[in-house]
């Protein structure tokens, strides 16, 4: 008896496990998708707001460098993947931006891009996919 009850609860244990590194792996998967919609959904003139845009996990930063540029969102995108990649289940991943006309961009301020294109529209198509179950 003592031995079943080892073996299942070893087999619990292991079925945790997997669930846990899944949904880390999902959580780093989405976190990622959500970066590069949002980079490349910020309008860009000189590239300062796009090269602004930071990734925490767990607390926020809010960092603003008006000496950072990046007008293609490639170095924005490759940052915030490393931190991404050590993100784990139970820990927020945080995407923020504190350059001072940020909500006037998302707020149709550019020609560029529409109201809502660095967040509000990445995000619902994102909620949408993860709602249908895409990967």
């Amino acid at each position: 008896m003592a031995k079943e009850y080892d073996d299942f609860s070893r087999g619990l244990k292991e079925f945790n496990t997997k669930c846990q590194q899944k949904a880390t792996r999902q959580l780093r998967r989405i976190s990622m998708k959500a970066l590069e919609l949002i980079v490349n959904g910020t309008p860009v003139l000189t590239g300062c707001c796009r090269g602004n845009w930071t990734v925490s996990v767990g607390d926020l930063c809010r960092i603003y460098n008006d000496q950072t540029f990046d007008i293609g969102g490639g170095a924005t995108i490759k940052a915030g993947a490393a931190t991404i990649s050590s993100a784990k289940l139970g820990r927020d991943v945080l995407i923020e931006n504190s350059c001072p006309y940020v909500f006037a961009l998302e707020n149709g301020w550019s020609r560029q891009q529409p109201a809502g294109s660095m967040i509000a529209s990445p995000l619902a198509k994102l909620k949408a996919a993860i709602s249908s179950g895409a990967k």
